[in-house]
């Protein structure tokens, strides 16, 4: 851009009058200046997107970070929960896994999104209900600036109004989770008709009404804490001592991991899901018991003569021949070895 009427709309306006300071403009220059994603996304994408896109770029430059690790979080968390509770059919199940997580991974990003502080202006609103939510903070603790001086009454309208907005985005991804997987279950049931999943599908309301209420309840109240905390690292001067920029990004990465090692078994418990795995009873197959009785047989009788004409050596091989076990109805017995004298 070589002059100021070169700029985008939105900054010029912002420029003009005096909204924006030297460091946020040389930001947006930083971004725009070799060709990036960022610049592709901004440029490609429609007026209204591109304009909160570079607002929030403006505002914080680590969004896009955050956001990553904010998506890795969200697919660990729950790739590892689907894990430990299917066991073994993982992988024949990996349709409902995905679904799960995508959902997931969705809301999340437009939680962190909507609560991001955002330096866009020269948005046009028709009516007045409109201007109002729009000069509403998107987190309590953001920064007012010129024209746009945030108050206790707005931050308070403000965290209200961002707890319905995560509601409503809540119930749209669990109810649209909730579709996905019983669309899955329904298919593999036609192939097999006594088909249990390993994770059960909770009802559709409680689904989206836990969702719902784990987004705009315990999500809002602890992320918009989380947002606090990342001003107050991010802001240089004597009074902190973060003033290493890994030391700050490392900081909220602890902060992120712990905070969603928090919420993730509220959102278990209010989706109506099992936080232990199921005990699986293991089919062994039954080797069939063969019952053996021995008898006792006495010795029988031997003729005389037959005693005379066996030979010494044979009479030995006689006594050293092992019993046989015969089969009787009076449980097992051994067999005496017939004397012979």
């Amino acid at each position: 851009f070589r002059t100021l009427a070169d700029l985008p709309a939105g900054i010029r306006m912002a420029v003009e009058m005096g909204l924006v300071s030297s460091a946020q403009l040389w930001r947006f220059f930083t971004l725009d200046c070799k060709p990036t994603i960022v610049r592709t996304v901004a440029r490609v994408t429609p007026p209204g997107f591109s304009r909160a896109f570079v607002g929030r770029l403006m505002a914080d430059p680590f969004i896009l970070y955050k956001m990553a690790m904010e998506q890795v979080l969200t697919i660990g968390g729950s790739v590892a929960y689907e894990m430990r509770m299917r066991g073994d059919n993982f992988k024949n199940e990996w349709g409902q896994v995905v679904a799960n997580t995508t959902t997931l991974c969705a809301a999340n990003a437009a939680m962190v999104w909507s609560l991001a502080p955002t330096r866009s202006f020269g948005n046009a609103h028709k009516y007045a209900w409109q201007r109002a939510l729009h000069s509403l903070p998107n987190h309590v603790f953001d920064q007012s600036g010129p024209l746009r001086e945030y108050t206790q009454v707005s931050r308070v309208a403000g965290f209200l109004w961002k707890g319905a907005e995560l509601s409503a985005i809540g119930i749209i991804a669990g109810t649209a989770q909730n579709i996905m997987t019983n669309t899955l279950v329904n298919i593999r049931r036609k192939k097999e008709p006594d088909y249990v999943p390993s994770l059960p599908v909770p009802a559709a309301a409680q689904s989206a009404a836990g969702l719902g209420a784990w987004l705009g309840i315990s999500c809002n109240a602890r992320y918009q804490a989380l947002s606090g905390l990342d001003r107050w690292l991010s802001v240089p001067g004597e009074r902190t001592f973060w003033g290493s920029l890994g030391l700050v990004l490392g900081s909220t990465a602890v902060m992120r991991y712990f905070n969603q090692r928090v919420g993730e078994p509220m959102r278990l418990s209010w989706q109506g899901l099992p936080s232990v795995p199921f005990k699986r009873e293991k089919k062994y197959q039954k080797k069939p018991v063969r019952k053996t009785r021995v008898v006792i047989v006495e010795p029988e009788e031997v003729a005389e003569d037959t005693l005379f004409t066996m030979s010494a050596k044979d009479l030995r091989r006689q006594r050293s021949r092992p019993s046989r076990s015969v089969p009787s109805r009076n449980g097992p017995q051994r067999r005496r070895q017939p004397a012979y004298q």
